[in-house]
C-alpha cells in the first residue's frame, strides 16, 4: 500500500491555468458561502460576517497563489514534475489545508465574527477544505483533458505512420487469372503461389493457404495466356515450356540423367529445367 504512495502523480504547473483557477475558486467559495450556507452557516446575517466571508475569499486566493505559483518558482528542484509522487501531492494538499485553516480562524478573530469563532473545529476545518476541494477538481479535470489529448494524439500519430508505412510500402504483386468460361478466378500474393504446370487445356496451380497448406487447383486456360499475365514478373520464371515456378521457393537446382530439375519448398516431386533455362536460374540462385 503504502508503496503505491512513490508512483509517480502528474504535477500541474501550468501557470495561467493555475491563476484562472485560484481566480475561479476564490469567487466561487464566496459565492457557495454566501448563498448555499453550507454546514448550516448563515453569512448573510450581520456585516462582520459579510467581512468574514469576503476576507477569507482573498486569503484563499494569496495562500493558493503562494502554494501553487510562488513556490513551485522559487523552489523549482523540489517542485520537478518528472519526480513530483503521489505522496508529495498528499503532503502538499494538506499543507495547503493547514494553511487554510490558519488564515480562516484568524479572519474570523479579526472580523469578530462570533458565530463563526464559536463553531466547532470540525466546522471550521470543513469550510477549509472546500476551496481546496475545488481547486483540485478543477485541476484533476485539466490533467484528465491533457491525457485524453495525448491519447489522441498518439492515436493521430500512430495512423499517421501507418499510413504513411501503407503508402510508401511496395504495392504487393500477385497472381490473377480469370479462367476462359469468365465464370472462374484464382486471385493470390505471389509469394503464396509455388508453381504452375499446364496439363492439357488446364493448367494446375500449387499454392499455399491462410493455413499454410499446400493446395492444388485445376483451372481451365492455356499456357500461353498465364505467361502472358504474368510476363512482368519477377517472381514467376518459366523454367520449361509447360512449367512456371516461384524463384523464392526454389531450394535447388540439381543435375540428374535426364537433366537438371528444381527442387520446390512444399512440393514433393521435382520440376524439369529446359537447356536454355538453366544459365537463368543458376544466376538467380546463385
Amino acid at each position: 500500500m503504502f508503496e503505491n504512495l512513490n508512483q509517480p502523480y502528474q504535477f500541474n504547473n501550468n501557470f495561467k491555468h493555475n491563476a484562472r483557477t485560484i481566480l475561479f475558486v476564490s469567487m466561487g467559495f464566496i459565492l457557495i458561502v454566501l448563498y448555499i450556507q453550507p454546514l448550516g452557516i448563515n453569512f448573510l446575517k450581520s456585516e462582520h460576517d459579510g467581512y468574514f466571508v469576503l476576507g477569507t475569499g482573498l486569503l484563499t486566493a494569496a495562500t493558493l497563489f503562494l502554494n501553487t505559483l510562488f513556490f513551485p518558482g522559487i523552489f523549482p528542484k523540489m517542485f520537478d514534475p518528472a519526480k513530483w509522487t503521489i505522496r508529495k501531492e498528499l503532503i502538499w494538499n494538506f499543507w495547503m489545508f493547514l494553511n487554510l485553516f490558519v488564515v480562516f480562524t484568524f479572519m474570523a478573530w479579526l472580523a469578530k465574527t462570533i458565530s463563526y469563532t464559536d463553531l466547532p473545529f470540525f466546522r471550521t476545518g470543513a469550510l477549509s477544505l472546500l476551496p481546496l476541494i475545488l481547486f483540485n477538481l478543477i485541476s484533476y479535470n485539466l490533467s484528465l483533458k491533457l491525457k485524453v489529448v495525448n491519447m489522441i494524439d498518439s492515436g493521430k500519430s500512430w495512423l499517421k505512420e501507418e499510413i504513411n508505412a501503407f503508402q510508401n510500402s511496395p504495392a504487393q504483386e500477385s497472381v490473377h487469372l480469370v479462367a476462359e468460361n469468365k465464370k472462374q478466378a484464382f486471385a493470390e500474393e505471389v509469394e503464396r503461389v509455388i508453381l504452375i504446370h499446364s496439363s492439357g487445356n488446364y493448367v494446375e496451380i500449387y499454392w499455399i493457404d491462410r493455413k499454410l497448406a499446400v493446395r492444388k487447383r485445376l483451372f481451365r486456360q492455356s499456357f500461353i495466356n498465364v505467361e502472358k499475365a504474368l510476363i512482368t514478373s519477377d517472381v514467376m520464371l518459366k523454367c520449361h515450356r509447360c512449367w512456371m515456378v516461384n524463384i523464392n521457393k526454389v531450394k535447388k537446382l540439381k543435375r540428374a540423367a535426364s537433366g537438371y530439375h528444381l527442387e520446390l519448398e512444399g512440393i514433393e516431386f521435382t520440376v524439369p529445367v529446359s537447356r536454355n533455362w538453366i544459365p537463368v536460374f543458376k544466376e538467380k540462385i546463385n
